[in-house]
C-alpha cells in the first residue's frame, strides 16, 4: 500500500512538474517534436532543446523493475536501421502457363530496407541483464529491378511489363518497386545492451503505401501507385548489440502481394543498426 502511495505521488509530481514546464514556454517561443531521443520541445531563444524523459521505478519484492519510454540504455531497439533485401524461394504458380515467367528479379546490393524508430520503450531487470524491447516507426522497403522491367496491375493481378522510351522518347535508367510501413518491433534481450546483448522477436509491419518508380535518362520519373500487397507484413528478427550498435538478421514469410493477386515473395534482410 505504502508502494502504492508512492508511485500514486511521482506520477503527480511528474504531471505537474510537466505542465508547469509546458506552460513556461510559450507557443511562440518553443516547438513540440518527437526526436530520436524522446519528446523534446525546441525553444527559439537559446536554440537548446527541453527534454521530457520518463522513468519509472516499480519495486516488488525488494527488487526493481526499470520502464523507460523515449530513447534510453536499456533498449535493443535502434533510431534507424539500413538493410539489404534477398528474395526467398519465390512461388509463380499463379502464372503457371501464361509464359511469364520468374520476373521478380532484383539487384540484391539495391534493394535495401531504411526504418526510422521514432518512439521506442523498455523494461529490464534492475541489473539491466534480461528485459524487452518496443518501438513505433515507419520502413520503407526498395526492391531495386535488375533489368529494364516493372511491374503493373491487370485485370487485379500483378504482371510484368518491359519499359520503352518515356513520351520525351528518353531511354529507361532505372526501375524500383517500393513498399512504405509502419513499423512495429518487439524483441527480448540478453545481457546490457549498453555493452553487450543478443535479441530476438518479432515485428508487424502495417502496409500504407506501395508503387513503382522508373527514372529516365534526362531525369523524367514515372510512378505508379496502390498495388495489392499485403497490408500485415510480419517477421521474425535476431540482433546483436554492442554499445547500441547493432547487427541484425531478419526473416519475412508473410508474401510481398496477396494471395491470388500476385507472386508469392518472402524476403530474409540482413542489415545494420544504430
Amino acid at each position: 500500500m505504502k508502494t502504492k502511495n508512492h508511485f500514486i505521488s511521482f506520477v503527480v509530481i511528474s504531471l505537474i512538474t510537466f505542465v508547469a514546464t509546458f506552460l513556461a514556454i510559450t507557443p511562440a517561443q518553443a516547438q513540440f517534436r518527437i526526436g530520436s531521443d524522446g519528446l523534446k520541445f525546441d525553444t527559439t531563444d537559446n536554440k537548446q532543446p527541453v527534454q521530457a524523459s520518463f522513468i519509472v521505478m516499480v519495486k516488488k519484492s525488494k527488487k526493481e523493475t526499470e520502464l523507460n519510454i523515449g530513447r534510453s540504455n536499456i533498449s535493443t531497439i535502434p533510431s534507424y536501421e539500413i538493410g539489404w533485401n534477398v528474395i526467398s524461394s519465390p512461388n509463380y504458380g499463379l502464372y503457371a502457363g501464361s509464359g511469364v515467367g520468374d520476373f521478380f528479379n532484383i539487384n540484391e546490393w539495391k534493394s535495401t530496407q531504411f526504418t526510422v524508430n521514432l518512439f521506442q520503450a523498455s523494461a529490464a531487470n534492475h541489473s539491466r541483464t534480461l528485459g524487452i524491447s518496443a518501438g513505433l516507426g515507419i520502413r520503407a522497403n526498395n526492391y531495386r529491378f535488375a533489368s529494364n522491367q516493372s511491374i503493373e496491375r491487370t485485370t487485379g493481378i500483378v504482371m510484368p511489363y518491359e519499359i520503352g522510351r518515356s513520351e520525351k522518347g528518353r531511354l529507361p535508367k532505372k526501375s524500383k518497386f517500393n513498399v512504405a510501413s509502419v513499423h512495429i518491433p518487439v524483441e527480448v534481450f540478453f545481457g546490457n545492451p549498453h555493452k553487450f546483448a543478443f535479441s530476438m522477436g518479432g515485428y508487424v509491419d502495417m502496409v500504407m503505401n506501395s508503387h513503382t518508380k522508373i527514372k529516365y535518362h534526362g531525369g523524367h520519373k514515372d510512378k505508379v501507385h496502390n498495388f495489392p500487397t499485403n497490408f500485415i507484413q510480419a517477421g521474425a528478427v535476431a540482433r546483436l548489440t554492442f554499445h547500441h550498435f547493432s547487427v541484425y538478421a531478419a526473416y519475412q514469410p508473410t508474401s510481398i502481394f496477396k494471395t491470388t493477386r500476385g507472386a508469392e515473395l518472402q524476403q530474409w534482410t540482413i542489415g545494420l543498426a544504430r
